[in-house]
């Protein structure tokens, strides 16, 4: 297969992954708010150890690994200053003795909460997408790493979403409408970012890789791992560990 090849139908999976969290939360909410958990907390695993084993040692060869770490945390305070101050971010915990219940806010702020949700999720699909673009057309091996990372929290973000706008009063059909967008956006970030990347320096490719790395290890170890926590199921842990273990699993098997 080309790499053009591969990089649309990645990207189609991408998009594939955040469509079947907003399906699962329109047909099946009780089963997605049962093991949302054990999604998030395997996801998490696979962001946080993903982005140390393979996004920042193949940055740092690429573009140093100063310039590499300063990237890196740009894009982790970056999206902590836009999450705390700019755009609030869904949780879909499930934990609660009535989901249903769970999470109200007042009539005033719940269309406000569910539209910065869009917002602030929608940029993160772009992002995504533009990471997957980087990793490709910095190499199959990188590109295949940084898409698995987005395939992996892409269903569990689907199903918050779909959470944040039920509770912030959106009907069914609005809600199904806006994270079915949101979740488009990444295969149309991917095509594009890989079309304007590909052939570009070793620098700028390596400087984006460690901002999405910086970015992962954000949305895996502040978002994701706490709402995984929360729960305190012992079966968060293992799946937080699995994920940790595919990631260690590809370093050995596919070595950068």
């Amino acid at each position: 297969m080309s790499t053009w090849g591969a990089v649309l139908l990645f990207a189609a999976i991408a998009g594939g992954a955040g469509l079947a969290g907003v399906w699962l939360m329109w047909r099946h909410e009780g089963w997605a708010r049962r093991h949302t958990g054990e999604l998030i907390t395997f996801a998490s695993g696979l962001l946080v150890s993903g982005s140390l084993l393979h996004l920042f040692p193949r940055a740092g060869a690429m573009s140093g690994a100063v310039s590499a770490g300063i990237w890196a945390l740009a894009a982790f305070v970056g999206l902590y200053v836009a999450e705390n101050h700019f755009f609030p971010h869904p949780h879909a915990r499930s934990d609660e003795a009535d989901p249903e219940a769970a999470h109200h806010y007042p009539p005033a702020t719940a269309h406000g909460f569910g539209g910065g949700a869009v917002v602030g999720l929608g940029l993160h699909s772009l992002l995504d997408g533009i990471a997957v673009g980087a990793g490709f057309s910095t190499g199959f091996l990188t590109g295949g790493v940084i898409v698995s990372l987005v395939i992996a929290h892409k269903l569990p973000v689907g199903i918050a979403l779909m959470g944040a706008l039920y509770h912030g009063g959106h009907q069914r059909a609005r809600a199904v409408r806006y994270s079915a967008a949101v979740a488009l956006l990444t295969p149309i970030a991917v095509i594009v970012s890989y079309a304007l990347l590909r052939g570009g320096s070793a620098s700028l490719q390596g400087a984006i890789v460690a901002a999405a790395g910086g970015s992962f290890l954000y949305v895996g170890a502040a978002d994701l791992l706490p709402e995984g926590q929360a729960s305190g199921l012992r079966r968060n842990t293992f799946a937080f560990l699995a994920g940790v273990g595919v990631m260690v699993v590809a370093l050995l098997l596919v070595p950068e």
